[in-house]
């Protein structure tokens, strides 16, 4: 796979006026093919190998807190592997925020991998918000199923 030129980041991906309305009403949208599955095949076995690298530094699953046991969590894979950093800056990614945020640009706070594993626990319930220190509302999530 070449990651110098993947126009398949880079495509824009139609949002209907209705997607943007649905966004900016209910604070979310499911987008149906954002990428195809060969795309998220591609990508997604470069996140899964950074993930599972990551994962053997862990504890044994029944040492872990609950949190510990609801996923594996690993942030900012992107600086660690030129593929993963082309796929979290997408053109593509990039070019839905701006347009349902209804703005000229947008920054990355980071980006996440969370893989949960055979025999781990329950999600405990919680608020992503309050560990994003921005002073706007401003602000997207892609959910990305690899």
């Amino acid at each position: 796979m070449s990651i110098a030129i993947d126009t398949r980041l880079d495509k824009p991906y139609h949002l209907t006026a209705n997607h943007v309305q649905q966004f900016r009403a209910d604070g979310f949208v499911r987008l149906p093919h954002v990428f195809d599955a060969q795309t998220l095949a591609d990508y997604g076995s470069v996140i899964t190998d950074l993930t599972m690298a990551e994962a053997e530094h862990l504890a044994p699953l029944d040492e872990r807190d609950t949190y510990g046991k609801a996923f594996i969590q690993v942030s900012n894979l992107w600086p660690r592997d030129a593929r993963a950093k082309a796929f979290s800056f997408s053109k593509r990614l990039a070019r839905i925020a701006t347009e349902l945020l209804g703005t000229t640009g947008v920054r990355m706070w980071h980006d996440q991998a969370l893989y949960k594993e055979a025999g781990g626990g329950f999600t405990p319930w919680h608020v992503d918000q309050q560990y994003w220190p921005m002073a706007t509302e401003l602000s997207v999530t892609a959910w990305i199923p690899l």
